[in-house]
């Protein structure tokens, strides 16, 4: 990681000012002496051009990049899925097809507090869940670890909240994906936005037969998760 981040809320609070006010100095005070002004231009572009550097050097020093906070993400995730990788016979018994499953995703309930659009224009909030699936003959094995970005704890890492467990299929009444859109608010500039997310939804068999969510976990609304969903479905109370 390119730096350590003490504070990771400064992320989604932080505001790209000095480094454009910076370049902008920097240029124009360069045409300015290049074109030679006068001595009163000379003199300005004198004070100008090292105002500029310092307020680019400033600001890229105080800013927190898309790559650093993903640095930092991947080292929070490490090993998340252990207890489950460690187990005995796991090797033999995960299947290769349907394959494991690893993703990631962000929260924007009433559990997240920060907003954030990053330089691609993707939605991002301070709750992030990790999760990886495996199958094998008669169960689901599922790992998930959820991080949140703005608190760090005493190591420098993200606080983390982990889970692993095993469902056997024939106590699962399914699983489906559960949509939602909400508005958020930016925390950097104020400005609301519209976000559409996902959570995959597991739901296990009570004794009388009605159906009890079991996991709710953010997960991507795309193939892989449909494909996954019907992967369990297709195998629940066998």
């Amino acid at each position: 990681m390119k730096r350590t981040i003490k504070d990771g809320s400064l992320y989604f609070r932080q505001r790209d000012i000095l480094r454009p006010l910076g370049g902008a100095f920097l240029v124009i005070g360069l045409l300015w002496l290049y074109f030679g002004w006068g001595l009163v231009g000379y003199i300005i572009s004198c004070t100008i051009v090292p105002l500029g550097l310092i307020f680019f050097i400033v600001g890229g020093s105080r800013l927190i990049t898309d790559n650093d906070l993903d640095e930092q993400i991947k080292r929070a995730l490490e090993g998340y899925d252990k207890p489950l990788t460690d187990l005995p016979h796991f090797d033999r018994a995960v299947l290769t097809q349907p394959a494991p499953i690893e993703v990631r995703a962000y929260c924007f309930d009433e559990r997240a507090a920060y907003f954030k659009k990053n330089k691609s224009g993707t939605a991002v909030s301070d709750l992030l869940t990790g999760a990886h699936f495996f199958f094998t003959r008669d169960s689901l094995l599922i790992a998930t670890r959820t991080v949140g970005l703005t608190s760090v704890a005493e190591d420098g890492g993200l606080q983390a909240v982990d889970f692993a467990d095993t469902f056997p299929f024939a106590a699962l009444a399914g699983a489906t994906l559960d949509e939602h859109t909400n508005t958020v608010k930016l925390t950097a500039s104020g400005k609301m936005l519209t976000v559409k997310w996902c959570e995959l939804v597991i739901t296990a068999k009570n004794e009388d037969g009605t159906a009890a969510e079991a996991l709710r976990i953010p997960v991507p609304n795309d193939m892989d998760m449909a494909n996954l969903c019907e992967d369990i479905n297709r195998r629940c109370g066998k």
